[in-house]
C-alpha cells in the first residue's frame, strides 16, 4: 500500500478504537444498558473476517489482507454506533414530526400520495424493499470489492466515512426525533398491497421505550433503527454510489441502485423526504472531511502513528522497569 492508503487504514483503526471507547465509556452516565451476551452473531463475523484478514497479512495476500481488514472494522463499528444512536433517542428530547411534515410539504412531497402510487406498481415496491435491504450486504461487499481491485485506500475510506456520517447523525437526531410518516399519516400495513411496512414501525417499540423508561437494555440482536432525521439509509445510499464509483464496469448500476435505496428510505421506512437530503447532505459532508484530512496529510507528508506503537511503547516502558535496580 502507499502512504495514501496506510493513513487512511491507520485513521480508521485509530477512529473505530477511539469512537468505541468514548461511546462505552458514555453508556454508564446515561440510562441506556447494553447486553453484552447478545453479541454473539456479529461476534462471529467480526471473528471470522479479522481472522482471516491476519492470516492474509501474515502470508502477504496484499489484496484480500486489507479489503477484509476494512470488513472487519466495518463491523466492528456497527456495534458503537448502534448504541450511539439509542444513547441519542434516550434523552427524550420533544418530537419533531410536525416540523417534518412541514418541510416536506414545502419541498413539494405529497406522502400519501407517494405511497398509494409505490403499492399500485407491485413490481417497483418490490425493487425498492430489495434496495433497502441491500444496505449491509453492500457494506460488506463493496469493501471486498474495493480491496480485491487494488483500490485499498477507497475501502478504507468508505469505512471511516460510514463511521464518522453515522456519528454525526446520531448526534443531530438528539434534537429531531420522530415517530415517522407510517404513524405520523395514519397508514397501517393492512391499507397497503404490495408494499412491506415492516421497517415504518418495528422501530416504534425500542424507540418509545428508550424515551419513556427510566432503564432501558438495549439488545444488539433485537435492535432497531430508530434515527428518523437524518436518514441513515439515505446517507449510505450515497456512500457507496461513492465508493463504486472507481469501478467503472458496475459504477452506474451502483448509482442507480443506491438511488433506489434513497427512495426506498420513503416508501418503507418511516422517513420524510427531507430526512433523505439530510442523510445525503451528512454522507457528502463525512466524504469530503475524510478526503480532505488525508490529503493534506499525505500534502505534508504526515505518518499516522500505528496503533501497534502504543502496545510497543507500553512493552518497552515495562521492560524499563523490570530492568532498572530496585532501590533499598
Amino acid at each position: 500500500m502507499n502512504a495514501y492508503a496506510t493513513n487512511a487504514r491507520r485513521l480508521t483503526i485509530w477512529f473505530t478504537l477511539i469512537s468505541t471507547f468514548v461511546v462505552f465509556a458514555l453508556l454508564p452516565f446515561s440510562k441506556v444498558a447494553f447486553a453484552y451476551n447478545d453479541l454473539e452473531g456479529l461476534g462471529y463475523l467480526f471473528a471470522i473476517c479479522f481472522g482471516f484478514s491476519v492470516y492474509c497479512w501474515k502470508r502477504k495476500m496484499f489484496r484480500l489482507a486489507p479489503s477484509l481488514e476494512a470488513v472487519a472494522l466495518g463491523v466492528f463499528t456497527t456495534v458503537p454506533v448502534l448504541i450511539s444512536t439509542y444513547l441519542a433517542a434516550s434523552l427524550d428530547m420533544p418530537l419533531m414530526d410536525a416540523p417534518l411534515m412541514r418541510a416536506d410539504a414545502a419541498l413539494g412531497l405529497h406522502w400519501v400520495a407517494f405511497i398509494q402510487f409505490v403499492d399500485a406498481h407491485p413490481a417497483f415496491a418490490e425493487i425498492l424493499a430489495r434496495a433497502y435491504s441491500s444496505f449491509a450486504i453492500q457494506l460488506l461487499v463493496l469493501p471486498l470489492i474495493l480491496g480485491a481491485t487494488g483500490r485499498y485506500a477507497r475501502s478504507y475510506v468508505m469505512i471511516l466515512s460510514f463511521g464518522v456520517l453515522s456519528y454525526i447523525s446520531s448526534i443531530v437526531s438528539i434534537w429531531f426525533p420522530a415517530l415517522g410518516t407510517y404513524s405520523v399519516y395514519g397508514m397501517t400495513q393492512e391499507q397497503l398491497h404490495n408494499i412491506n411496512a415492516h421497517y415504518g414501525f418495528a422501530f416504534l417499540h425500542d424507540f418509545t421505550a428508550v424515551r419513556e423508561q427510566a432503564e432501558f437494555i438495549l439488545s444488539a440482536a433485537n435492535a432497531s433503527g430508530i434515527v428518523t432525521f437524518p436518514s441513515l439509509h439515505a446517507a449510505g445510499a450515497l456512500l457507496c454510489a461513492w465508493a463504486a464509483w472507481d469501478l467503472n464496469p458496475v459504477r452506474y448500476p451502483f448509482i442507480a441502485w443506491n438511488v433506489l435505496m434513497g427512495i426506498s428510505a420513503v416508501s418503507h421506512a418511516n422517513h420524510y423526504l427531507v430526512d433523505v437530503i439530510a442523510g445525503a447532505a451528512i454522507a457528502s459532508v463525512s466524504i469530503y472531511l475524510v478526503s480532505e484530512v488525508l490529503g493534506r496529510m499525505q500534502q505534508a507528508q504526515w505518518s499516522v502513528l500505528p496503533p501497534s506503537a502504543i502496545w510497543t511503547f507500553v512493552a518497552r516502558e515495562k521492560r524499563s522497569e523490570s530492568e532498572s535496580p530496585t532501590l533499598s
